[in-house]
């Protein structure tokens, strides 16, 4: 090992004294070795020398020991190990700190899409062609890729004629969007709420360059506003206060979802819903509007409720009738059974009248006899010894006589 000339003079020097004090301490002496230096802070010097070559990428050298071949093409001092700590040069520990930085680099590529997400990665700023699934994934770090989140499944909303106080009830009207003028020239204000959704990532960020950043910002406000001054503009303003808010949705959702397919916004609506319509609130027309609104929906309460009652009377009252023609039906074909039985009946006693009337004369007396006698009181008197008999009436059984008593009194 090559050691400083000032350094190696003062060794040799130390090693003459070391001879003469035997055993009092020091170094053995096998080939050209330093003792500890007896200057004052001498080892802490030798401590800094070898922190200095260590930043300056020193390096250990092949060579002698002595003082006159310190030169040998070496570019400065060689310092030895100090207090038994090897020298690492800048040269051994770059490597380490280039292969660290490549890894903390590449890892910065890990990313994670979660569910209903999709990652959009770009290279260069070319898309990729597939989008990545939910889960752990990896991409070359930038600037060679880069990698979008988007949300597909998640439901968004965007309001349009006035905007609501996050956690408040308070609603602010927004006139510039909300006013619109209808198919009979009148003013009308329409607020109105748009859900949504992300079917197409990749073009939903790159297909449209909007003011705000992405379409869902200005570009889907103005097409609602397209959409629904369209829709309105076709229509009487009753029919937009009253009877036809259902197909304005409708509609105002059809035209809006072709609209926003022709921009390439990769956006899907949802549902539209009208929050409130009303005439503009400027003077007394506001209150005339809600003047004629109110007769209006009176007198489709009273058409509902009178079809109500009218459901309700008409069936019975058709069912009674059918009832009631049901029992004439079935009287009408009794009385006509009977009728028939009796005529039969008739008409075959006739016959046999005609054949044997006397017997039939007979014994018609005999079975009308038969009828009224037993109700009567008859008394037979024999016609050849009656005729002394007197004749009398019991005219206390006669109907309407008085008793018998009040008929002696008198």
């Amino acid at each position: 090992m090559i050691f400083p000339r000032p350094l190696l003079a003062a060794q040799r020097r130390d090693d003459g004294d070391e001879d003469e004090e035997g055993d009092q301490g020091g170094f053995e002496q096998r080939g050209p070795q330093r003792r500890p230096s007896e200057r004052p802070g001498g080892e802490l010097q030798d401590m800094l020398r070898g922190l200095g070559d260590l930043f300056r990428g020193g390096q250990t050298g092949s060579g002698g020991t002595g003082g006159g071949g310190g030169g040998g093409g070496n570019s400065g001092p060689r310092i030895p190990s100090v207090s038994g700590v090897p020298r690492f040069g800048l040269g051994r520990i770059l490597p380490i700190v280039i292969v660290i930085a490549i890894i903390g680099y590449l890892a910065t590529g890990i990313y994670t899409v979660n569910p209903g997400e999709v990652g959009i990665v770009r290279q260069f700023g070319k898309v990729m062609p597939a989008a990545n699934e939910p889960g752990l994934h990896w991409r070359i770090p930038a600037p060679v890729q880069r990698v979008d989140i988007v949300s597909v499944e998640r439901i968004n909303s965007i309001e349009v004629g006035f905007r609501a106080t996050e956690g408040s009830q308070i609603i602010q009207l927004v006139s510039d969007e909300a006013r619109m003028i209808t198919g009979d020239e009148n003013l009308v204000d329409v607020q109105i709420v748009v859900q949504y959704r992300i079917r197409d990532a990749a073009a939903y960020l790159f297909n449209v360059k909007d003011p705000l950043g992405l379409p869902d910002g200005q570009t889907l406000r103005d097409a609602v506003q397209s959409a629904l001054r369209q829709v309105v503009g076709q229509r009487l303003i009753d029919d937009v206060l009253t009877t036809e808010k259902e197909q304005v949705q409708i509609e105002t959702q059809a035209l809006l979802q072709q609209l926003l397919d022709s921009y390439g916004t990769g956006i899907q609506v949802v549902n539209v819903q009208l929050q409130d319509v009303q005439p503009p609130t400027e003077g007394q027309v506001q209150d005339a509007f809600k003047d004629v609104i109110s007769a209006r929906e009176d007198r489709d309460r009273f058409i509902n409720e009178a079809q109500a009652v009218q459901a309700d009377i008409v069936p019975r009252a058709r069912g009674q009738a059918a009832r009631t023609i049901a029992s004439a039906e079935a009287f009408k074909a009794e009385q006509i059974a009977q009728a028939t039985g009796e005529a039969a009946r008739f008409e075959l006693r006739l016959s046999e009248y005609r054949g044997r009337e006397e017997e039939t004369k007979i014994r018609l007396y005999l079975e009308t006899m038969e009828g009224i006698l037993p109700g009567l009181n008859v008394i037979v008197v024999d016609p050849v010894i009656g005729g002394n008999a007197l004749p009398f009436l019991p005219l206390d059984t006669l109907p309407g006589s008085a008793p018998s008593g009040s008929s002696a009194g008198s």
